[in-house]
């Protein structure tokens, strides 16, 4: 972690003075247009990062760091010295490596991409194709599991590779006399610009990442005193509308060798970046639209990083990152004429949309469901968009407004529907090919092979990429609504075939070597599937690609405003107004009042002695208590997180570091003569055998039980709104065999409620207290 900090700080540092040395130094290269190229540089750079997140469970360094006996690691070298063998290793590879990437036709198709930038600075150097990433992924970890060294000296070379990369891309020209004393071992700007020319000998030249030694050394190097660059990039893909980010995608899919192009106009490369121009009426909207935001973030902001923090845990979607980026893409660059060409008329009716936001993010923030506060943070962001614009300009920008949906991760609805539908492609595979199959639930089992669908197994990743990325090339072609929506369902329907390619090439492999393969395995087909499924949807984009002008998003002239004193111009600052005045008094009133199940649990403790505090990195958990049943079960209640009522169900899990797949979830209902109980039944099945865990649990508020936790929340929400939260948590039962016989569960859980109703009062509980038919309980623990 450390290194791993050292590291980012290294990099940042470089690329502050690298950007200092570009715009405002005597030692800049030249000016260049930034036009597409920055957001397309950057674009693929988080795009390739997703993908490559998304693909592979672990990073290089994790890798390296988990192997004790590899063939460097043997030797037992001090730390320095293992640095600077590793460095030299790697550096030579990559040098070979990049070298195959030009004279391989099928990976230069994936690498001019990198080629086919029209000027050169820092943002170049993580301009790559994302399959040319995962490529580099995969050639990294090859190089890890055959070598064996250690993270440390792996990250010792990214550290200095990505330093030089920087640098060597960077738009600077040293010193003569201090570049060619450099370039003696060193690759500079110079030598590397070389390899960044038109012209395909020295684009076929000065192949080093670091070192020039490996140039000099295979006969590839290009002295900067014998070179003369006409230009940048390639003699294809030179044109402006080439530097988009859509068509930077679609480059190694329309690459054809030998493929004519028109000249290189540098009349037309020469001509000043247009500057953006706004009327009154625009500066007016952006204003008060900016003083909207602000103020609504104020108070929002707890739900904002609750968002971000869903997007950098969860890989299905990371993809969010991209949604800003992509949406000030489309609005500010790519459509900003035809959108400058309108003109917005603020009006009142985005204070209504605010309304229904604010009150539907305080219902959910009381009952605690998150999705429902990220709606409403997004349904405020288009309340505000349009008291700037009016009816009348949003609805005609309502493709690119909608994307900002994309930001809520929603896709859990689909998680169950998924799943089911990964086990029946298995199924649908098995019956094409006659093999003999058995479905229990989530575990299917082919022939003697048994595969267990969990959650991760659904393609929920697939599905949001893919939906994701049709939309925003749909945004970019079309201008029809129902168009961009039907590109998106294309990009989901992909993805769901992309995971089907990937579950029936894992079965299938299985199949014909007649042996089950580990899951490192499976994260091999897993990027190659995925390879498959972006192939498939650039293809698919090309082909419905309109064309002639980029969009048909022909400038319709409006008719200009009249900027007067109207109480609607300040109607986004009224909207961020009303959030901040509406959500922050809402945020306090739940906050006032506090569940007491706490206390109640050491009261409980005392009242079982049997009953422990599990201990989990070293600290005990105080909201959860175990309660010893015997050797097949025990009972474990969960307190609140905070003071907003969640619970996490994830304790009940077993332990055993993912040795246990969850298999099913079910309902579960047992009765007593005077009620009955419904439980959520959970199973898990051990990786490799038949063994089975279980956990069945409720949840309670005050007096009340229930199997639902929307149903949960929305009691113990209420209860709050109107100040009088009682206790509320978990209670389940964690079973180590079979279920126990009825009606035992439902006996104990209100035997406990019972309990917890006379600790809550402050009774005494008698050591003899039963609950249910008398002579049928048995005791919840030796007391």
């Amino acid at each position: 972690m450390e290194s791993y900090s050292l590291s980012t700080a290294a990099v940042a540092g470089v690329v502050a003075v690298l950007l200092l040395l570009e715009w405002v130094s005597p030692w800049r290269r030249a000016a260049n247009r930034i036009e597409h190229r920055w957001l397309t540089n950057i674009g693929l750079m988080l795009l390739g990062g997703i993908l490559v997140t998304a693909v592979f469970p672990f990073s290089a360094e994790q890798a390296a760091a988990g192997i004790r006996d590899g063939w460097i690691a043997q030797w037992q070298l001090p730390p320095l010295l293992e640095a600077l063998l590793v460095f030299l290793l790697l550096d030579a590879w990559r040098y070979w490596e990049h070298r195959i990437y030009h004279e391989v036709p099928m990976l230069w198709r994936v690498h001019l991409v990198h080629h086919s930038d029209t000027a050169l600075d820092i943002t170049t150097a993580e301009r790559h194709h994302p399959l040319e990433a995962m490529l580099a992924v995969c050639t990294t970890l090859l190089l890890v599991f055959a070598l064996g060294f250690s993270a440390q000296a792996l990250a010792f070379y990214v550290t200095l590779a990505t330093l030089s990369a920087l640098f060597t891309h960077a738009n600077i020209v040293l010193p003569e006399n201090v570049d060619r004393l450099l370039r003696l071992w060193l690759v500079t700007p110079a030598v590397h610009a070389i390899h960044h020319s038109d012209l395909q000998p020295q684009t076929d030249s000065n192949y080093g990442g670091v070192l020039t030694v490996w140039d000099r050394l295979f006969g590839t190097y290009t002295d900067p005193a014998d070179a003369r660059i006409p230009h940048f990039g390639l003699q294809y893909f030179h044109r402006p509308l080439d530097t988009a980010l859509a068509p930077v995608l679609l480059q190694p899919f329309e690459y054809r060798r030998g493929m004519s192009y028109p000249a290189r106009d540098d009349a037309c490369e020469a001509q000043p970046v247009p500057a953006i121009r706004l009327g009154d009426a625009w500066k007016q909207a952006l204003w008060h639209s900016f003083i909207g935001l602000v103020l609504a973030m104020l108070a929002l902001w707890p739900t904002m990083l609750d968002l971000a923090g869903i997007w950098a845990n969860s890989e299905a979607y990371q993809y969010a990152w991209l949604v800003i980026p992509m949406f000030v893409y489309a609005v500010a660059w790519y459509h900003r004429d035809w959108i400058l060409a309108m003109t917005p008329r603020p009006d009142g009716t985005g204070l209504m949309v605010i309304a229904v936001a604010v009150v539907c993010w305080g219902l959910a923030y009381v009952v605690d469901i998150r999705v429902g506060q990220h709606l409403a943070l997004v349904f405020v962001l288009q309340g505000i968009a349009l008291s700037a614009l009016g009816w009348t300009t949003y609805r005609r920008l309502l493709p690119m407004m909608a994307m900002l949906f994309m930001l809520v991760p929603s896709g859990d609805i689909l998680q169950p529907v998924l799943r089911d539908l990964t086990v029946k492609w298995i199924e649908w595979f098995a019956l094409a090919l006659d093999l003999p199959h058995r479905i229990d639930g989530f575990m299917v089992y082919i022939g003697e092979h048994r595969y267990v669908v969990v959650d991760a197994c659904s393609g929920l990743t697939f599905v949001t990429l893919g939906g994701f990325l049709a939309y925003s090339f749909g945004i970019l072609m079309f201008r029809s609504f129902g168009r961009v929506l039907l590109m998106a369902a294309m990009g989901a329907v992909i993805g769901v075939l992309t995971n089907a390619l990937r579950v029936w090439l894992i079965v299938g492999i299985d199949h014909l070597q007649g042996s089950q393969m580990d899951m490192a395995a499976h994260q091999d087909l897993q990027w190659l599937a995925l390879f498959a499924g972006i192939g498939l949807l650039f293809f698919l984009t090309l082909k419905l690609a309109p064309r002639g002008q980029r969009s048909g998003l022909a400038s319709v002239p409006q008719p200009p405003s009249v900027v007067g004193r109207r109480i609607t111009r300040f109607a986004p600052s009224l909207a961020g107004l009303m959030v901040l005045l509406v959500i922050v008094p809402v945020q306090n009133l739940a906050a006032r009042a506090d569940s007491d199940t706490g206390d109640l649990l050491h009261d409980l403790q005392r009242l079982h002695p049997g009953s422990e505090w599990p201990v989990e990195q070293g600290a005990q958990l105080k909201r959860m208590l175990v309660i010893p049943h015997d050797h097949n079960m025990d009972i474990v209640l969960v307190d609140t997180e905070g003071g907003r009522g969640r619970v996490d169900e994830s304790l009940l899990d077993p332990d055993g570091s993912g040795e246990w797949r969850h298999a099913s979830s079910a309902r579960y209902r047992e009765c007593l003569p005077q009620e009955c109980f419904g439980f959520v039944h959970k199973t898990w099945r051990r990786k490799g055998s038949d063994d089975a865990r279980h956990a069945l649990y409720v949840y309670y508020v005050g007096d009340t039980v229930t199997d639902s936790p929307l149903v949960y929340r929305l009691t113990a929400g209420w209860r709050r709104l109107m100040g009088s939260a009682q206790r509320s948590g978990l209670i389940g039962f964690r079973l180590r065999g079979d279920l126990p016989a009825e009606p035992l569960l439902a006996q104990t859980l209100g035997q406990l409620m019972a309990e917890l109703q006379q600790v809550g009062r402050g009774d005494t509980v008698r050591p003899d207290f039963r609950y249910g038919v008398p002579g049928l309980v048995v005791p919840v623990a030796s007391r």
